[in-house]
């Protein structure tokens, strides 16, 4: 039974509902998590539900697929949460998530972090000069994998927004991205190959 059946059935047997839960709890909580950390992404992942059951005559049943409109609710809790919270309180919640790590694993993210920091840094500098809604798009398709049609549905934007905030960005970045090696392969950054 597609989710569009088990939500038009749950109308009659609000059990049913339960089958939306299993389906798509675990993206939908992996979603929020990486936006905003452990803490606060599983409790935002549970309110998506329970406002999900709780509204689901909103849901379009000509919509086989639950997902983008699940991501759709998720993506306007972490929104609030984020401005609710600011930026410094989501940043702690992700470094507790670290924390919670062993130490073995915390020293590898550690050590992967510090090769990458140059790389991360450009790209943070990128998306946080780019509007929310083009960093959104972009965190649908790379994150969560959805479709160019599913991040238009979810995100209520035609097509063709979806593909040119895409382009977009990605250019952004590789344009960033391209500049430091073009730096670190210039004649003074080689002082080893100068005699």
């Amino acid at each position: 039974m597609n989710d569009a059946k088990c939500i038009d059935r749950s109308f009659r047997e609000p059990e049913v509902f339960g089958a939306i839960f299993d389906r798509h709890f675990d993206a939908i909580a992996g979603f929020c998590v990486r936006r905003i950390g452990v803490a606060r992404g599983e409790d935002i992942a549970g309110d998506v539900f329970r406002w999900a059951f709780e509204n689901r005559r909103r849901f379009d049943l000509e919509q086989g697929d639950a997902r983008p409109w699940l991501y759709r609710i998720a993506n306007n809790f972490v929104r609030e949460a984020i401005r609710s919270a600011g930026r410094q309180g989501v940043a702690y919640d992700r470094w507790l998530t670290r924390e919670t790590r062993n130490d073995t694993e915390l020293a590898s993210e550690v050590a992967a972090a510090i090769d990458a920091q140059h790389d991360l840094s450009a790209v943070a500098s990128v998306l946080e000069l780019q509007p929310v809604e083009e960093v959104e798009t972009l965190l649908l398709y790379a994150w969560e994998h959805l479709t160019y049609s599913e991040i238009a549905e979810t995100l209520a934007i035609p097509v063709g927004t979806v593909r040119s905030r895409i382009h977009r960005l990605r250019q952004h970045l590789n344009d960033v991205l391209a500049k430091p090696l073009a730096i670190s392969e210039s004649p003074q950054s080689r002082s080893g190959d100068l005699t």
